[in-house]
């Protein structure tokens, strides 16, 4: 009998272990989800579910998973092993039926609904009314066309808006490179952040803080005037249902300048913490934001609210009301003249979020108007945006498209939409259709081991700011005395600062006086310049404007012994550049040179006949040097001493040859023209008897 009694306690606590092991599993799931780590998570469930296949509320969170990550075919699955005779929670039933409406399957969707009615009749009659809708508008021909925009990336992309005509978007891409000084700023590479479209470059370019910082910033919105802009800071997940993703993210308002650089950023006054605002929008140049939040006090999940600017103080935000607002979750506005558009996963609808519109009059606000099949889908459509064209930009992680969540752009299929007057005085918007080629410099490859370094640190904001005339050197008289002490060489031909190129980093030392003889053998792919950065001396090849052509000298690079050389992406800074070793200065006496000699004599005479050179003039600003007028006289070269940029005319094999050039360039327009001396690197002037 005792041997019975221990056999029976030791199964006992057999279960008990394993139910404290199977409750320590369900609890690291439920972890898991809650900071995001959906995969994790999803392993996490399947392992508990294979001891306990019945465990239907594992089950439905699994399939509540599958469905954020946007698988939602394996979400079905999971839900329909889940038996509808049981007693189980019926809200399983209203999850599994908005699923089924996402997948087109209406008759489906409205079963599920029905048994959801059980508990709560009035919600399950609201759900098949929405069905019935979306089961009639996609049966129906769209009014509208939407087209997936180039500028797509296999991220996630979205909260499309616009800055003085240039389209800006938040994005995951990780493919844009990212300068030195900005890495240092921005460690965790993997994170949400905003794009601007420069057209003249044909690329993109990052969206700054007042800090510096490039992760977590967007989506962004601007007022019409461009001065003031309101930024969502969040850290989120690429996920299928970005909304969802927004935790604890917050709303802060920036000033900013003629040049497009943030030159103040304070939070807004009613961030609150342990809720989120996961969206917003700057109307009335400034005088109003209208934002989601799902703070308390609202109406259901996420809610739409209005904060006015009177007298430099933000009022009160105050709820929009039921008319607007559901028990659901109300995102992503945006006011268009006097109709406000929004996104709502809980208005009638055919899938997820769908967008609407309700016109405000009189301070009223009319009842919603789904904006139909062909702008909305069964997925979720949210961030309108409409350009000064009138075309409307959305997000949505509709079928077909790229990555996680995409930009489309909607066409009106019949009656043309008619602009507003006001709008016809302002030039047309940028046409995101440019932007289906990237410029190819502008994107990593996962080839070579691509390292991005940059040694500028680049405070604008939004957009470059135009040459500014007053700001440009001058070639006269005044620039003659000034004294070429410390000048150091930077360039053959005429380089501009800030030119986007890549170099291929040889070596990286801190030595004062190093030894760069050593590099010679490589002379025959470019030259060798010096780069200072953090008291560290980067010894560099270069320069190439072209990737591809960079990544065809590296691999010759590396079969040469340096196995450890990468390319390096570097906007120019002048300053800190020095152009140290050029196959140019001595044609390196090979057979492609001017002499195929060994002789040390004929070598040294060609060096020191080679040292007269002619100083053209000095610009604060090289952009207005025009290059055309010399080049038939000399090599050009560019030397620079502190914010001043000097062109010199080269290649001259005796002094005599060098005052004729003088002569030239002076009969040309440069009135300041002399000769000077290449004493090894060193400027001189010509002593004059």
């Amino acid at each position: 009998m005792l041997g019975k009694t221990k056999i029976f306690l030791g199964f006992i606590i057999m279960l008990m272990v394993t139910d404290i092991s199977a409750q320590k599993l369900l609890r690291k799931a439920e972890i898991q989800a809650e900071s995001g780590e959906y995969q994790k998570s999803i392993e996490s469930y399947k392992a508990h579910l294979e001891d306990h296949i019945y465990d239907y509320e594992a089950i439905a969170k699994l399939a509540d998973l599958y469905i954020k990550t946007g698988d939602l075919s394996e979400a079905n699955i999971w839900y329909q092993s889940i038996p509808e005779s049981l007693n189980v929670n019926q809200y399983i039933f209203k999850t599994h039926g908005d699923l089924l409406k996402k997948l087109f399957r209406y008759d489906e969707a409205i079963a599920k609904y029905k048994l959801f009615g059980k508990i709560e009749p009035i919600k399950a009659a609201r759900c098949i009314a929405s069905t019935e809708f979306a089961k009639n508008e996609m049966s129906s021909a769209p009014s509208n066309e939407i087209v997936l925009m180039p500028s797509n990336s296999t991220t996630s992309d979205f909260g499309l808006t616009f800055y003085n005509n240039m389209p800006v978007f938040s994005s995951f891409r990780e493919d844009i490179l990212m300068t030195e000084s900005e890495r240092e700023f921005n460690v965790n590479n993997y994170a949400h952040k905003t794009f601007l479209y420069n057209a003249p470059k044909n690329r993109l370019g990052y969206i700054k803080g007042q800090s510096g910082n490039i992760n977590h910033l967007g989506p962004l919105s601007f007022t019409e005037s461009g001065n003031k802009c309101a930024i969502i800071e969040a850290k989120i997940q690429d996920n299928y249902n970005l909304v969802r993703s927004f935790m604890n993210s917050s709303l802060h308002i920036a000033e900013i300048n003629d040049n497009g650089e943030i030159t103040s950023s304070k939070p807004f006054p009613y961030n609150e913490v342990g809720s989120s605002i996961n969206s917003a929008h700057l109307t009335f140049d400034g005088g109003a934001i209208y934002f989601s939040s799902d703070r308390k006090g609202g109406m259901g999940g996420f809610d739409l609210y209005v904060s006015y600017f009177n007298n430099g103080i933000w009022s009160i935000p105050q709820n929009l009301g039921n008319i607007i607002n559901t028990e659901g979750d109300e995102i992503t506005p945006y006011l268009h003249q006097n109709v406000l558009y929004f996104a709502s996963d809980d208005h009638v609808g055919l899938g997820g979020f769908d967008i609407l519109k309700s016109e405000v009059k009189q301070g009223i606000w009319s009842k919603p108007i789904n904006m139909g099949n062909g702008i909305n889908s069964p997925a979720d459509d949210y961030f309108p945006f409409y350009n000064i064209n009138g075309e409307l930009y959305i997000t949505s992680n509709r079928l077909g498209g790229r990555g996680n969540n995409d930009i489309y752009k909607t066409f009106i299929l019949q009656n043309t939409q008619v602009v507003s007057d006001e709008y016809s005085s302002i030039p047309p918007a940028v046409s995101l259709e440019d932007m289906a080629i990237e410029t190819q410099k502008h994107t990593t490859k996962d080839v070579n081991n691509v390292n991005q370094v940059s040694l500028k640190e680049n405070t604008v904001a939004f957009k470059l700011p135009e040459f500014d005339a007053k700001k440009v050197g001058s070639n006269t008289e005044n620039t003659v005395e000034m004294t070429l002490d410390g000048a150091h060489r930077i360039a053959l031909d005429e380089l501009i600062p800030n030119t986007e190129v890549f170099f291929i980093q040889l070596a990286s030392m801190s030595s004062s006086k190093p030894n760069f003889s050593k590099f010679k053998p490589l002379l025959r792919y470019g030259n060798i310049y010096k780069m200072l950065n953090n008291n560290t001396i980067k010894v560099r090849l270069g320069y190439f404007s072209d990737r591809k052509e960079a990544e065809d000298i590296l691999i010759k690079v590396k079969a040469n012994g340096y196995k450890d050389a990468f390319i390096a992406f570097e906007v120019l800074n002048t300053a800190q550049m020095e152009l140290i070793l050029s196959g140019t200065d001595d044609k390196s006496f090979s057979d492609k040179g001017n002499f195929n000699t060994k002789n040390p004599e004929v070598e040294k005479e060609y060096k020191s006949g080679n040292k007269y050179k002619v100083r053209l003039a000095s610009y604060e600003d090289p952009i207005w040097f025009d290059v055309n007028k010399v080049k038939d006289l000399g090599r050009v070269e560019q030397w620079t001493k502190g914010g001043w940029t000097i062109f010199i005319l080269a290649g001259y094999n005796n002094l005599d040859e060098a005052k004729k050039a003088t002569i030239q360039a002076n009969n040309r327009g440069f009135k300041t023209a002399e000769v000077v001396i290449d004493n090894g690197g060193i400027l001189e002037r010509l002593k004059q008897n």
